[in-house]
């Protein structure tokens, strides 16, 4: 009796043990993969131009734009800020924008307008304006006269003022020809441009000249390259397979060895930062091929943000003069005197670009400029 009794459990425990992998096995091929990804909703693919629809934020005075076909930042400005050169300030409300120079339509921005008084002082007549809409005012007092603390020098000049480089400096194509053969190219005119680069129509781009290499000094081997802005492009369709642009502005006849960038310069009001601490620079070269300079000249100093210089820092300009010696005394002397008052308003590393305010006599590229003004 006990011998069949432990031979029936033998057999059960046998039994189990045949039939438990096959239920194992079972669930593993029913389960699904552990590594294998949850699944979620399927979503439309996002069209690489589909404007993104982006939580706005308006501060008091602004609106919300809805931007259509031929917007640019530059022309919004140009309408509700007065400049087409404060574009920055409408990006700067606006960063989720990844090309500010071109804006999908659909999209939608803010935009802070000027009230009528701010926008005169920006005001460019160089393109064509709108009304800036009047603002109420906060308060009935008549506004502080700020005009002091800043310099005066329009938009249109400001942005011209350009700035001097090391290295030569590269673009990101070049004028081919124009549509209309001729070698100088103005506003209105249709260039066929060869870029390295794919560009949307409906952007814009800049065109600078370049000069150099130019010699610092006569006592230096070092030299540069002057770069300033001379128009503005705003790209077209292509035809016949040539990628053309519409010159938007010109300041001077644009040729075939002038500089395509995609770096457009923005305006913003240079404010006096007083330092009277006569470090001393080297006027180094000008704007433009004139060897006497003098008042409304941007010219190039070799001091930038490694020696200090700020924006808004005040020089003093001096020139060596000779005169005849003195009664008794041989042969001609020389002394420095002062000739001319000019104001930082762009600084790089190692260079500056500098404002002629103010000049009693002209100077030339080696005259000595001086940080700070003395008391008069």
């Amino acid at each position: 009796m006990m011998r069949r009794t432990l031979f029936g459990w033998m057999m059960a425990i046998v039994g189990i043990m045949l039939i438990l992998p096959y239920g194992v096995f079972a669930q593993e091929e029913n389960a699904a993969p552990l590594e294998a990804p949850l699944e979620t909703p399927a979503e439309a693919p996002l069209e690489a131009s589909a404007p993104m629809e982006v939580p706005l934020e308006v501060p008091p005075g602004g609106f919300v734009h809805t931007v259509v076909q031929g917007d640019t930042l530059w022309d919004l400005s140009a309408k509700h800020l007065g400049s087409p050169w404060r574009w920055t300030e409408i990006w700067e409300l606006n960063r989720f924008l990844t090309n500010p120079h071109y804006i999908y339509p659909g999209i939608k921005i803010v935009i802070v307008p000027s009230g009528p008084r701010e926008a005169d002082l920006y005001l460019d007549t160089s393109v064509a304006q709108e009304p800036v809409a009047a603002l109420p005012l906060a308060s009935a007092e008549p506004p502080k006269d700020r005009s002091r603390e800043y310099l005066g020098v329009t938009a249109k000049q400001m942005i011209r003022a350009g700035q001097y480089l090391k290295e030569k400096p590269v673009g990101i194509g070049s004028i081919e020809e124009g549509k209309d053969p001729k070698e100088g190219f103005s506003t209105g005119d249709v260039l066929f441009l060869s870029l390295d680069r794919n560009i949307p129509e409906g952007q814009l781009l800049a065109v600078y000249r370049v000069r150099g290499p130019l010699s610092v000094l006569k006592n230096k081997s070092s030299s540069g390259y002057v770069k300033y802005l001379i128009g503005i492009l705003q790209i077209d369709k292509t035809e016949e397979g040539r990628l053309t642009a519409k010159v938007r502005e010109s300041f001077e006849d644009i040729t075939r060895s002038d500089l395509v960038s995609d770096e457009i310069p923005a305006f913003s009001r240079i404010k006096f930062i007083p330092v009277n601490d006569d470090m001393r620079s080297t006027v180094i070269a000008g704007q433009f091929i004139n060897e006497e300079l003098a008042t409304g000249d941007f010219v190039f100093i070799d001091s930038g943000s490694v020696a200090g210089v700020q924006a808004g820092n005040v020089f003093r300009i001096y020139k060596t003069l000779e005169f005849e010696a003195g009664s008794g005394k041989l042969g001609r002397s020389e002394t420095m005197v002062e000739v001319a008052r000019a104001v930082a308003v762009r600084v790089d590393e190692d260079f500056s670009t500098l404002y002629v305010n103010k000049s009693e006599k002209s100077f030339d590229v080696g005259s000595q400029a001086r940080r700070g003004v003395v008391a008069e």
